[in-house]
């Protein structure tokens, strides 16, 4: 029994599903981040402060609002954009700033898991049937 054409399009591939709670998950550091920093500070930030938490709760933001976006077939290109920046600051500042000195393995692992989420959402199935759920709406 194959399924109609209308129906495949309205299932999103197993990718997609993947790419998904991999980009919730993913959300939950850069937001943790953000709420232990502003409570230490106390709401007593300069402005170069405000820079350094409002890029990780955007980020975090982007995952969330992203995975909602793959998952309704409109947009992959946020899963992808916001997971391959978050695993860019995490990885590279972890290899290179020695950001996690004691705790290497846990800052490669919060950085590979937005990796994944932006390599899956950008593979050529996901996008192919974004574009699908897009035209037929």
């Amino acid at each position: 029994m194959s399924v109609p054409a209308a129906a495949a399009t309205r299932l999103p591939p197993a990718l997609a599903i993947v790419a998904a709670p991999l980009a919730v998950l993913s959300a939950f550091a850069p937001g943790f981040f953000f709420l232990v920093a502003l409570g230490f500070s106390g709401g007593n930030l300069s402005g170069l402060e405000w820079l350094l938490l409002v890029v990780p709760l955007g980020l975090s933001l982007g995952l969330l609002t992203g995975a909602v976006l793959l998952l309704l077939g409109r947009s992959w290109r946020v899963v992808a954009v916001s997971g391959a920046v978050l695993a860019l600051l995490i990885i590279g500042g972890t290899l290179f700033g020695g950001w996690a000195e004691d705790a290497l393995g846990f800052a490669l692992a919060t950085g590979l898991f937005p990796a994944a989420a932006a390599v899956l959402a950008s593979l050529p199935g996901v996008r192919a049937w974004v574009a699908a759920r897009r035209a037929t709406s």
